[in-house]
């Protein structure tokens, strides 16, 4: 049973709010209190006023969730897998832990709710995965999976297109939403986030973009075919700590020479090892493939960077 007894000075210091666990793990404060209410899988103390508080343990605790879950575990079993004692390491290759697939069915409402373009019963659903798994989580085994299904059987079959456009502008709708209801919020340093090809990639950029502004950082999103010769006006306006160029095409001398003229932190996605090696501008960084990673670079480099200036 959930404690309601208010910490004492303490262990005060050693609590953290949801907010702060939100940020910290990239699990949304929706899918925090659905966890602990629903299944029991965090128990955080409370404050006189009812607020949530965690310690380290539940912030650890989170983050083996976050594992299972990845694993294809449901999240009504996490809790079971979690009580065993398994050490971590045995639970990330456990093959005797009964397992749904929660994707598989995720994926199918998807698909009945596209083919009869049922835009409520489809905002049902997202709101439900969402509020279970991390929305990293979420786009990693059913968003881009399914959109990039329906992009190519559409290219395949033209007929089909309705079913790609449809659920296209269903997620850069909900994906906007929620983007602009984090950066309402947010208090940390300024990124510039830069789409520099068609909106066929709107849904990629506007997932980036919910998950640092759910991290805290105040995103501004420009549209689809910027240009780096569009940047140096903008930047030289706007006190920005950092660009994001999530489809990028790598390094550039066009590149080089914003950097060079604004003095930017730039992050580019898709690591390529050999113009890695050769980056010449310490302030040119590569993003990892994987959501969940990319908050804790950013954090380290401008973090630092903070301290050097």
């Amino acid at each position: 049973m959930t404690s309601t007894t208010a910490p004492n000075n303490a262990d005060a210091t050693a609590l953290l709010p949801i907010g702060t666990v939100s940020e910290q793990t990239g699990v949304n404060s929706v899918t925090l209190r659905a966890w602990e209410r629903r299944y029991g899988l965090l128990k955080p103390r409370r404050t006189p006023k009812g607020h949530r508080l965690y310690s380290q343990h539940d912030v650890e605790r989170v983050k083996q969730v976050l594992i299972l879950l990845d694993q294809g575990i449901p999240v009504s079993r996490v809790r079971d897998v979690l009580d065993s004692h398994h050490p971590l390491p045995l639970l990330r290759t456990a093959t005797d832990v009964k397992t749904d697939d929660p994707w598989r069915h995720y994926h199918t409402l998807f698909q009945r709710w596209i083919r009869k373009l049922d835009a409520r019963s489809l905002d049902q659903v997202f709101n439900e995965a969402v509020s279970l798994y991390s929305l990293e989580l979420v786009a990693k085994k059913l968003l881009l999976p399914l959109h990039q299904q329906l992009w190519q059987q559409q290219a395949l079959l033209p007929s089909t297109y309705a079913d790609y456009a449809f659920l296209h502008e269903f997620l850069c709708a909900k994906l906007s939403a929620r983007y602009l209801q984090h950066n309402s919020r947010a208090t940390g340093k300024r990124i510039l986030l830069a789409n520099q090809h068609d909106n066929t990639t709107q849904v990629e950029l506007l997932l980036l973009a919910n998950v640092l502004s759910q991290h805290g950082y105040q995103v501004s999103l420009l549209g689809a075919n910027t240009q780096l010769d569009h940047l140096p006006l903008i930047l030289e306006r706007a006190a920005l700590d950092a660009l994001v160029l999530p489809q990028s095409s790598g390094l550039s001398a066009a590149l080089h020479a914003l950097v060079a003229l604004t003095g930017i932190h730039v992050f580019l996605a898709g690591i390529q090892e050999a113009q890695a090696d050769d980056t010449e501008h310490a302030r040119i960084h590569w993003l990892p493939d994987e959501l969940n990673d990319i908050c804790p670079l950013m954090d380290q480099v401008l973090l630092t960077a903070g301290q050097t200036a």
